[in-house]
């Protein structure tokens, strides 16, 4: 009797959510040389592999071929992984761009913040997406004269000594620089002035420091009820609400400089970024936070720092990979470097087309599962640290 009296849209939709059957969304075309490529989503939003798959034809409704290079959007590691319903766009001077939504999803399924990628077709019209370092600074004009060239910048804040004002338990100041945006520092108090200090262990050529805030359970009553539907009430702020902070810099932990000031700033921008080209010198970061939206305590999942070292890149990385079925594989490091910050797993089904990427940190293993059953792959692993970034031996897998 109550599935009776279910509406008949509403049947059709919950089929489609209790099925086996995947969750298909996101459809997006371009058209390059006479050929369309229809993209679409994979599910599902909440985890790290969220990507985009392309299908090619000649005619805008079909017949569809799925392209070799899938899931052509694919960003699993990383600060910040996913990369799925997107779009692939064209700027002003002819250069292509991937946009596409990157999962937090701790607080709601759905929390989610948007990525843009360098993209591009080959010459032999396969649609790729390069994002490698795809939660790094790097500079736009750069990727519109090569879409595939490397940061200039390397991250120098993995895994550096932290210390803070205040922490709630569970929630230390060391989750700031642990390149996770699913874990932060939070301050035990709301209070204006809560800080948050990172020690880059010496002084460094500093070039960009990106501060993430998180969102952290927030304590308010919604100023209007919530209204929605099967998929969640909600609340949309209209307000212009506020975060302000100010970034100083040290050399000795006791004498401090500013860096950047926004105590009085009227804008509310979670993942800001300060960016020095020129470079500053500095060994400490501290970071004082006066106003987040509704007066919350501080919430911090990364206090990134960019910049450029100044001793030797990594060895050479040796590693093997094994296919273990038709879609998955395993890759291991097999190299002992201790001067490495994280490696750089990328794949493709040639030795000249590796378009994809999985970045791992503290650990040597890394499980794929993205493969197309019946093509053949080719494997490379980088290793990288704060002086650079060494290219591995491409092996067939």
């Amino acid at each position: 009797e109550m599935v009776a009296n279910i509406p008949e849209n509403l049947k059709i939709m919950m089929k489609g959510f209790l099925s086996n059957r995947p969750y298909i969304e996101g459809a997006w075309m371009n058209k390059h040389d006479g050929k369309y490529y229809l993209q679409y989503a994979c599910p599902g939003t909440q985890y790290n592999i969220y990507a985009d798959g392309v299908y090619v034809s000649d005619k805008p409704l079909g017949p569809y071929k799925l392209a070799k290079n899938n899931p052509f959007s694919y960003k699993p590691g990383g600060f910040i992984p996913g990369a799925g319903h997107g779009s692939t766009m064209e700027d002003a001077t002819g250069s292509l761009w991937h946009t596409a939504t990157m999962r937090i999803s701790v607080n709601h399924n759905f929390e989610r913040r948007v990525g843009l990628w360098p993209a591009g077709f080959d010459k032999d019209g396969e649609l790729f997406c390069n994002q490698r370092y795809g939660d790094w600074p790097m500079a736009i004009e750069d990727f519109q004269a090569d879409p595939w060239k490397n940061p200039q910048w390397m991250l120098l804040s993995c895994g550096k000594t932290m210390t803070a004002s205040s922490a709630e338990e569970g929630k230390g100041a060391e989750k700031a620089a642990e390149e996770n945006v699913q874990t932060w520092w939070r301050a035990a108090s709301a209070q204006p002035g809560e800080w948050l200090q990172m020690d880059l262990g010496k002084a460094m050529d500093v070039r960009a420091i990106q501060i993430n805030f998180a969102d952290d359970k927030i304590d308010i009553e919604p100023p209007k009820p919530l209204v929605g539907n099967m998929t969640g009430k909600r609340y949309i702020e209209e307000r212009n609400l506020i975060t302000r902070w100010k970034l100083e810099g040290s050399l000795d932990g006791d004498n401090y400089f500013m860096i950047e000031d926004k105590s009085d700033a009227k804008t509310d921008l979670p993942h800001d970024m300060v960016v020095r080209e020129d470079g500053i010198q500095v060994r400490y970061l501290k970071l004082t936070v006066l106003a987040v939206p509704y007066d919350q305590p501080a919430a911090i999942s990364g206090l990134r720092v960019f910049g450029i070292g100044d001793g030797e890149k990594p060895a050479v990385p040796t590693f093997t990979a094994e296919r273990l079925d038709d879609l998955d594989m395993k890759v291991a490091i097999t190299s002992d470097d201790a001067d490495v910050t994280g490696y750089n797993i990328l794949w493709g089904h040639a030795e000249d087309k590796l378009y994809h990427s999985y970045m791992i940190f503290g650990k040597k293993e890394q499980k794929i599962g993205a493969l197309i059953k019946g093509t053949d792959y080719f494997v490379r692993v980088d290793a990288f640290n704060e002086n650079g970034i060494t290219e591995g031996e491409v092996i067939a897998l």
